[in-house]
Protein backbone atom coordinates (compact mmCIF):
# COMPACT_ATOMS: atom_id res chain seq x y z
CA UNK A 1 0.00 0.00 0.00
CA UNK A 2 1.54 3.20 -0.98
CA UNK A 3 1.83 5.43 1.97
CA UNK A 4 -0.14 9.16 2.09
CA UNK A 5 1.53 12.11 4.13
CA UNK A 6 0.91 15.30 4.39
CA UNK A 7 3.26 17.41 6.71
CA UNK A 8 1.46 18.23 9.73
CA UNK A 9 2.87 20.34 12.42
CA UNK A 10 2.17 18.61 16.04
CA UNK A 11 5.09 19.91 18.32
CA UNK A 12 4.64 20.43 21.77
CA UNK A 13 4.03 23.61 20.56
CA UNK A 14 1.68 23.75 17.86
CA UNK A 15 -1.98 24.30 18.31
CA UNK A 16 -4.69 22.16 19.46
CA UNK A 17 -1.41 19.56 20.47
CA UNK A 18 0.71 19.11 23.74
CA UNK A 19 1.51 22.38 25.51
CA UNK A 20 4.87 23.32 26.18
CA UNK A 21 6.32 21.26 29.71
CA UNK A 22 4.20 18.75 28.69
CA UNK A 23 6.81 16.32 27.17
CA UNK A 24 6.00 13.56 29.57
CA UNK A 25 2.56 13.50 28.17
CA UNK A 26 3.92 14.22 24.70
CA UNK A 27 5.66 11.07 24.94
CA UNK A 28 3.22 9.29 26.23
CA UNK A 29 0.55 9.63 23.06
CA UNK A 30 3.13 8.94 20.87
CA UNK A 31 3.61 5.55 23.30
CA UNK A 32 0.03 4.88 23.01
CA UNK A 33 -0.27 5.49 19.41
CA UNK A 34 3.06 3.00 18.56
CA UNK A 35 1.20 0.30 20.82
CA UNK A 36 -2.49 0.82 18.93
CA UNK A 37 0.00 0.52 15.51
CA UNK A 38 1.41 -3.10 16.83
CA UNK A 39 -1.94 -4.32 18.31
CA UNK A 40 -4.11 -3.02 15.77
CA UNK A 41 -6.46 -1.49 18.24
CA UNK A 42 -8.80 1.64 17.36
CA UNK A 43 -7.58 4.93 18.28
CA UNK A 44 -9.98 8.21 18.98
CA UNK A 45 -9.42 12.02 17.71
CA UNK A 46 -11.07 15.24 16.86
CA UNK A 47 -10.98 16.18 13.30
CA UNK A 48 -9.59 19.40 13.20
CA UNK A 49 -9.49 19.89 9.38
CA UNK A 50 -10.27 19.14 5.93
CA UNK A 51 -7.54 19.51 3.11
CA UNK A 52 -7.70 17.96 -0.60
CA UNK A 53 -5.89 14.59 0.15
CA UNK A 54 -8.21 14.12 3.51
CA UNK A 55 -8.76 14.80 6.97
CA UNK A 56 -6.47 16.14 10.13
CA UNK A 57 -7.30 14.69 13.03
CA UNK A 58 -5.75 15.26 16.68
CA UNK A 59 -5.12 13.16 18.92
CA UNK A 60 -2.77 14.67 21.45
CA UNK A 61 -0.22 14.62 17.95
CA UNK A 62 -1.76 15.16 14.85
CA UNK A 63 -2.56 12.02 12.33
CA UNK A 64 -3.75 12.26 8.58
CA UNK A 65 -6.93 10.00 7.24
CA UNK A 66 -6.49 10.01 3.30
CA UNK A 67 -9.54 10.07 1.08
CA UNK A 68 -9.00 6.08 0.36
CA UNK A 69 -9.14 5.40 4.22
CA UNK A 70 -12.32 7.32 4.94
CA UNK A 71 -15.32 5.19 5.18
CA UNK A 72 -17.92 7.71 3.82
CA UNK A 73 -18.50 7.30 -0.28
CA UNK A 74 -19.27 11.00 -0.56
CA UNK A 75 -16.15 12.78 -0.50
CA UNK A 76 -17.24 15.75 -2.09
CA UNK A 77 -17.72 17.84 1.23
CA UNK A 78 -14.85 16.70 3.77
CA UNK A 79 -16.25 20.24 5.90
CA UNK A 80 -18.76 18.08 7.47
CA UNK A 81 -16.41 16.02 9.25
CA UNK A 82 -14.33 19.33 11.28
CA UNK A 83 -15.16 19.12 14.81
CA UNK A 84 -16.17 15.70 15.16
CA UNK A 85 -15.07 13.11 16.98
CA UNK A 86 -13.73 10.34 14.90
CA UNK A 87 -12.36 6.49 15.57
CA UNK A 88 -9.89 4.65 13.49
CA UNK A 89 -7.10 2.33 12.75
CA UNK A 90 -3.19 3.82 12.88
CA UNK A 91 -2.02 2.06 9.66
CA UNK A 92 1.91 3.82 9.86
CA UNK A 93 3.69 6.04 12.03
CA UNK A 94 6.97 7.66 12.29
CA UNK A 95 7.41 9.54 15.16
CA UNK A 96 10.78 10.66 13.87
CA UNK A 97 8.90 12.68 11.55
CA UNK A 98 6.04 12.97 13.68
CA UNK A 99 3.52 11.72 10.76
CA UNK A 100 0.62 9.26 11.37
CA UNK A 101 -1.44 7.41 8.79
CA UNK A 102 -4.90 6.28 9.89
CA UNK A 103 -7.82 4.80 8.38
CA UNK A 104 -11.31 4.89 9.24
CA UNK A 105 -12.71 2.89 6.67
CA UNK A 106 -10.59 -0.11 8.29
CA UNK A 107 -12.49 0.51 11.60
CA UNK A 108 -15.94 0.98 9.53
CA UNK A 109 -15.13 -2.73 7.53
CA UNK A 110 -14.89 -4.27 10.46
CA UNK A 111 -17.78 -3.01 12.44
CA UNK A 112 -19.93 -4.09 9.16
CA UNK A 113 -18.52 -7.64 9.48
CA UNK A 114 -19.07 -7.84 12.93
CA UNK A 115 -23.18 -6.54 12.83
CA UNK A 116 -23.08 -8.76 9.70
CA UNK A 117 -22.25 -12.15 10.92
CA UNK A 118 -24.96 -11.07 14.04
CA UNK A 119 -27.48 -10.25 11.78
CA UNK A 120 -26.77 -13.83 9.77
CA UNK A 121 -27.32 -15.42 13.13
CA UNK A 122 -30.50 -13.58 14.11
CA UNK A 123 -32.68 -13.04 10.66
CA UNK A 124 -34.63 -16.19 9.37
CA UNK A 125 -37.26 -16.43 5.99
CA UNK A 126 -40.20 -15.59 6.35
CA UNK A 127 -39.02 -12.53 9.04
CA UNK A 128 -40.07 -8.99 8.89
CA UNK A 129 -36.67 -7.13 9.37
CA UNK A 130 -36.58 -2.87 9.58
CA UNK A 131 -33.86 -1.95 6.77
CA UNK A 132 -32.53 1.28 5.14
CA UNK A 133 -32.43 1.58 1.45
CA UNK A 134 -28.28 2.33 0.28
CA UNK A 135 -28.55 2.31 -3.11
CA UNK A 136 -31.24 2.14 -6.35
CA UNK A 137 -30.61 0.28 -9.41
CA UNK A 138 -32.70 -0.89 -12.49
CA UNK A 139 -33.70 -3.99 -11.49
CA UNK A 140 -34.13 -2.91 -7.61
CA UNK A 141 -32.82 -1.56 -4.40
CA UNK A 142 -30.08 -2.80 -2.28
CA UNK A 143 -31.48 -2.72 1.58
CA UNK A 144 -28.89 -2.51 4.20
CA UNK A 145 -30.52 -4.80 7.21
CA UNK A 146 -27.36 -4.84 9.39
CA UNK A 147 -24.44 -5.06 8.02
CA UNK A 148 -26.05 -6.75 4.86
CA UNK A 149 -27.23 -5.18 1.83
CA UNK A 150 -30.17 -7.44 0.60
CA UNK A 151 -32.01 -7.52 -3.09
CA UNK A 152 -35.28 -5.96 -3.08
CA UNK A 153 -35.65 -6.55 -6.66
CA UNK A 154 -38.54 -4.49 -8.69
CA UNK A 155 -40.97 -7.46 -9.37
CA UNK A 156 -40.95 -7.77 -5.15
CA UNK A 157 -41.79 -4.14 -4.54
CA UNK A 158 -45.45 -4.00 -5.42
CA UNK A 159 -48.40 -6.36 -6.34
CA UNK A 160 -48.71 -4.04 -9.81
CA UNK A 161 -46.45 -3.64 -12.01
CA UNK A 162 -43.61 -0.94 -11.31
CA UNK A 163 -41.74 0.63 -14.04
CA UNK A 164 -38.96 1.96 -11.76
CA UNK A 165 -37.75 1.31 -8.64
CA UNK A 166 -37.34 5.33 -7.23
CA UNK A 167 -41.59 5.12 -7.58
CA UNK A 168 -41.74 3.16 -4.45
CA UNK A 169 -38.53 3.57 -2.30
CA UNK A 170 -35.45 6.26 -2.58
CA UNK A 171 -31.96 6.22 -0.87
CA UNK A 172 -32.23 6.29 2.66
CA UNK A 173 -35.56 5.45 3.04
CA UNK A 174 -36.26 3.15 6.05
CA UNK A 175 -38.61 0.97 5.19
CA UNK A 176 -40.17 -2.85 6.27
CA UNK A 177 -39.23 -5.85 4.55
CA UNK A 178 -39.95 -9.89 4.65
CA UNK A 179 -36.43 -11.95 4.18
CA UNK A 180 -37.55 -14.03 0.87
CA UNK A 181 -34.50 -16.37 0.74
CA UNK A 182 -31.03 -16.82 2.31
CA UNK A 183 -28.62 -18.22 -0.69
CA UNK A 184 -24.97 -18.95 0.07
CA UNK A 185 -24.72 -18.62 3.50
CA UNK A 186 -25.68 -15.23 3.70
CA UNK A 187 -23.93 -14.19 0.57
CA UNK A 188 -27.11 -13.10 -1.34
CA UNK A 189 -30.45 -12.20 0.86
CA UNK A 190 -33.96 -11.45 -1.07
CA UNK A 191 -36.03 -9.07 0.15
CA UNK A 192 -39.51 -8.27 -0.77
CA UNK A 193 -42.19 -5.42 0.42
CA UNK A 194 -45.40 -6.33 -1.36
CA UNK A 195 -45.22 -10.02 0.70
CA UNK A 196 -46.17 -7.63 3.98
CA UNK A 197 -49.85 -6.82 2.43
CA UNK A 198 -52.36 -9.21 1.03
CA UNK A 199 -52.01 -10.87 -2.24
CA UNK A 200 -54.88 -8.80 -4.67
CA UNK A 201 -55.73 -12.07 -6.35
CA UNK A 202 -56.31 -14.14 -3.60
CA UNK A 203 -58.93 -11.06 -2.92
CA UNK A 204 -59.88 -10.97 -6.69
CA UNK A 205 -61.02 -14.55 -6.62
CA UNK A 206 -63.57 -13.44 -4.27
CA UNK A 207 -64.48 -10.34 -5.79
CA UNK A 208 -64.87 -11.24 -9.91
CA UNK A 209 -66.45 -14.03 -11.40
CA UNK A 210 -65.90 -15.68 -14.86
CA UNK A 211 -69.08 -14.31 -17.20
CA UNK A 212 -68.83 -11.39 -14.95
CA UNK A 213 -69.02 -7.33 -16.85
CA UNK A 214 -66.12 -4.76 -15.77
CA UNK A 215 -65.12 -1.65 -16.40
CA UNK A 216 -61.72 -1.55 -16.93
CA UNK A 217 -58.80 0.97 -17.70
CA UNK A 218 -56.15 0.17 -20.46
CA UNK A 219 -52.60 0.66 -19.01
CA UNK A 220 -50.31 -0.11 -21.66
CA UNK A 221 -50.89 -1.82 -25.18
CA UNK A 222 -48.50 -5.04 -26.70
CA UNK A 223 -48.25 -6.25 -29.75
CA UNK A 224 -50.87 -9.01 -28.79
CA UNK A 225 -53.24 -6.87 -27.10
CA UNK A 226 -54.22 -4.32 -24.61
CA UNK A 227 -53.12 -5.04 -20.42
CA UNK A 228 -55.99 -3.40 -18.19
CA UNK A 229 -56.09 -2.43 -14.51
CA UNK A 230 -58.92 -4.98 -13.31
CA UNK A 231 -58.71 -4.23 -9.93
CA UNK A 232 -55.53 -2.81 -7.74
CA UNK A 233 -51.99 -4.71 -8.03
CA UNK A 234 -54.42 -7.17 -10.54
CA UNK A 235 -54.15 -6.94 -14.43
CA UNK A 236 -55.52 -8.79 -16.98
CA UNK A 237 -55.57 -9.19 -20.85
CA UNK A 238 -57.88 -7.97 -23.53
CA UNK A 239 -56.25 -9.83 -26.89
CA UNK A 240 -56.43 -8.50 -30.18
CA UNK A 241 -59.39 -10.89 -31.23
CA UNK A 242 -61.57 -9.97 -28.34
CA UNK A 243 -61.24 -6.18 -28.95
CA UNK A 244 -62.83 -5.87 -31.65
CA UNK A 245 -65.35 -7.68 -34.33
CA UNK A 246 -63.11 -6.77 -36.95
CA UNK A 247 -60.04 -8.56 -37.31
CA UNK A 248 -56.58 -6.57 -36.07
CA UNK A 249 -53.13 -7.05 -35.72
CA UNK A 250 -52.35 -4.63 -33.13
CA UNK A 251 -54.62 -2.60 -30.65
CA UNK A 252 -53.96 0.69 -31.67
CA UNK A 253 -56.37 2.99 -33.52
CA UNK A 254 -58.96 0.62 -31.30
CA UNK A 255 -58.31 1.33 -27.50
CA UNK A 256 -55.94 4.03 -26.08
CA UNK A 257 -53.91 3.67 -22.61
CA UNK A 258 -56.02 5.94 -20.04
CA UNK A 259 -59.19 4.80 -21.73
CA UNK A 260 -61.83 3.30 -19.45
CA UNK A 261 -63.82 0.16 -21.67
CA UNK A 262 -66.31 -2.58 -21.09
CA UNK A 263 -65.04 -6.13 -20.86
CA UNK A 264 -66.68 -9.65 -20.16
CA UNK A 265 -64.12 -11.82 -18.05
CA UNK A 266 -64.11 -14.84 -20.15
CA UNK A 267 -61.52 -16.11 -18.18
CA UNK A 268 -59.88 -16.72 -14.43
CA UNK A 269 -56.17 -18.64 -13.67
CA UNK A 270 -55.36 -17.38 -10.61
CA UNK A 271 -52.55 -19.24 -9.98
CA UNK A 272 -50.82 -18.51 -13.51
CA UNK A 273 -51.89 -14.78 -12.43
CA UNK A 274 -53.57 -14.61 -15.68
CA UNK A 275 -57.08 -13.10 -17.00
CA UNK A 276 -58.43 -12.51 -19.89
CA UNK A 277 -61.27 -10.31 -20.82
CA UNK A 278 -63.18 -9.84 -23.80
CA UNK A 279 -64.80 -5.91 -25.33
CA UNK A 280 -66.36 -8.11 -28.17
CA UNK A 281 -68.11 -10.23 -25.93
CA UNK A 282 -69.08 -7.42 -23.48
CA UNK A 283 -70.96 -5.71 -26.66
CA UNK A 284 -72.73 -9.27 -28.07
CA UNK A 285 -74.00 -9.47 -23.90
CA UNK A 286 -75.41 -5.56 -24.09
CA UNK A 287 -77.00 -6.55 -27.52
CA UNK A 288 -78.48 -9.41 -26.32
CA UNK A 289 -80.08 -8.03 -23.05
CA UNK A 290 -81.02 -4.95 -25.46
CA UNK A 291 -82.58 -7.38 -27.36
CA UNK A 292 -84.28 -9.29 -24.95
CA UNK A 293 -85.66 -6.05 -23.04
CA UNK A 294 -86.90 -4.67 -26.66
CA UNK A 295 -88.50 -7.87 -27.18
CA UNK A 296 -90.40 -8.34 -23.10
CA UNK A 297 -91.46 -4.83 -23.97
CA UNK A 298 -93.17 -5.61 -26.93
CA UNK A 299 -94.74 -8.38 -25.96
CA UNK A 300 -96.66 -6.53 -23.34
CA UNK A 301 -97.42 -3.43 -25.91
CA UNK A 302 -98.71 -6.11 -28.73
CA UNK A 303 -99.78 -9.31 -26.78
CA UNK A 304 -103.61 -10.01 -27.62
CA UNK A 305 -105.65 -9.36 -24.31
CA UNK A 306 -107.76 -11.71 -22.84
CA UNK A 307 -111.78 -11.06 -22.16
CA UNK A 308 -110.64 -10.55 -18.28
CA UNK A 309 -108.55 -7.55 -20.02
CA UNK A 310 -110.83 -5.95 -21.84
CA UNK A 311 -114.46 -6.09 -19.38
CA UNK A 312 -112.25 -7.04 -15.84
CA UNK A 313 -114.14 -4.20 -14.42
CA UNK A 314 -118.12 -5.23 -16.09
CA UNK A 315 -117.48 -8.46 -14.64
CA UNK A 316 -116.32 -7.54 -11.28
CA UNK A 317 -119.18 -5.37 -10.92
CA UNK A 318 -121.77 -8.36 -11.88
CA UNK A 319 -120.21 -10.19 -9.18
CA UNK A 320 -120.79 -7.47 -6.34
CA UNK A 321 -124.30 -7.47 -7.76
Amino acid sequence: MATEFIEIDDSPIAEGGVTEGTTNDYDRVWDDLQAACDAQTNVSGLVVDAVKGGLVVDMGVRGFIPKSQIATRNLNNLERYIGQPIEARVLEIDREKGRVLLSERKVAEEKRLAERAATLSAITIGQTITGTVRRITEFGAFVDIGGIDGLLHVSDMAWERVEKPEEIVKVDDEIEVKVLKIERDGERISLGLKQLTDDPWTIARNDIKVGQVLEVEIIRLEKFGAIVKVLDGVEGVIPNRELSEKRIETPEGVVEVGQTVTAKLIEFRQRERRITLSIREAARASERQELHQFMTKQKEEYSTPTLGDLFGDVFSKFKKD
